[in-house]
């Protein structure tokens, strides 16, 4: 499992993809790149390596366990990771996200219509239908034969219909974003926390808003963000004490982006750092704006229902 998202990793590497990390799940794991794949090849290749590593995994361990003779204890062991790296690479090969087959699928289509994003919806249609049959199937299994199967076969076609769904509801996040910058995204100034406000007047004020995190302003620059977690740990006596700038996450200590960049790009740039925040700066290269999670939330809200 460990070997095929190294596979994925490396081969990203080798096409100039920055990757962040592997996670290993249930169903095995997947590799974190940091930039998007721009091309249907390279997207193809990335996808491909990694059932055709855990084939030849196979093929290794199957060796082994002939050559060490299938009724021995280390030979029965090699024959079951021969097996086991066998079905991992059938079972990556079905075309659903977030399956490589389903990587495979849509890099295929994207070569072939031109067009990513067309792509990815029939991608993600196709994984819908087979995760529907496949629910169907264990539902069936469940019923007529073996119950232990049926449910694990079910839930894994559920497990790719929720994929499915996560890939749809990126695509349209996408389509809604583009035009837009992150300027736009950013935390209203309405919201704002002025820089000589206490920790109890920025608790009342977050009860104005659904917002989890404000900026502290001085002026029209920003100092940093107070989060409403934090707050309601402290004390009352410390919140009256404390000035939001003691009680605050300075600037400094969060990523910066230009007002100007892409809102896909602030969202990006969000779900790879810790702080879940992103300052916005000025051509000057002063703080000016915050984009949350939850701001991006409501100006989707609010684009919608516009």
């Amino acid at each position: 499992m460990l070997v095929h998202e190294l596979a994925h990793s490396l081969v990203a590497r080798a096409r100039g993809i920055r990757v962040r990390g592997i996670m290993l799940f249930i169903f095995g794991g997947v590799s974190m790149f940091e930039d998007e794949v721009n091309d249907a090849p390279g997207e193809a290749w990335i996808s491909a390596v990694g059932p055709l590593t855990s084939l030849v995994v196979g093929a290794v361990f199957f060796g082994c366990a002939q050559a060490l003779g299938p009724g021995s204890p280390f030979g029965a062991l090699f024959a079951y990771l021969a097996y086991v790296n066998v079905a991992l690479a059938i079972f990556n090969l079905v075309p659903a996200y977030p399956l490589d087959g389903g990587r495979v699928l849509h890099s295929l289509v994207w070569r072939i219509s031109g067009n990513r994003e067309r792509a990815t919806s029939i991608t993600v249609s196709t994984g819908r239908i087979l995760a529907g049959m496949i629910i169907a199937l264990g539902i069936f299994e469940a019923l007529a034969y073996n119950v232990g199967a049926g449910l694990w076969m079910t839930f894994i076609g559920w497990f790719l219909l929720q994929a499915g769904s996560a890939e749809q509801t990126r695509i349209a996040i996408s389509r809604a974003m583009r035009g837009h910058t992150a300027a736009e995204l950013a935390i209203s100034p309405e919201f704002a926390i002025p820089a000589n406000a206490r920790g109890n007047e920025a608790l009342e004020a977050f009860q104005h808003t659904s917002l989890r995190a404000l900026p502290v302003i001085l002026g029209d620059r920003v100092l940093g963000l107070v989060s409403y977690d934090k707050l309601i740990q402290l004390p009352d006596e410390e919140l009256k004490q404390n000035y939001v700038t003691g009680l605050m996450t300075h600037v400094e200590d969060l990523d910066e982006l230009p007002t100007t960049t892409s809102a896909d790009g602030a969202i990006a740039q969000l779900t790879r750092n810790k702080a879940h925040a992103v300052a916005l700066t000025n051509p000057q290269g002063a703080a000016i704006g915050v984009v949350t999670p939850e701001s991006v939330m409501r100006w989707l809200a609010a684009s919608r229902s516009s």
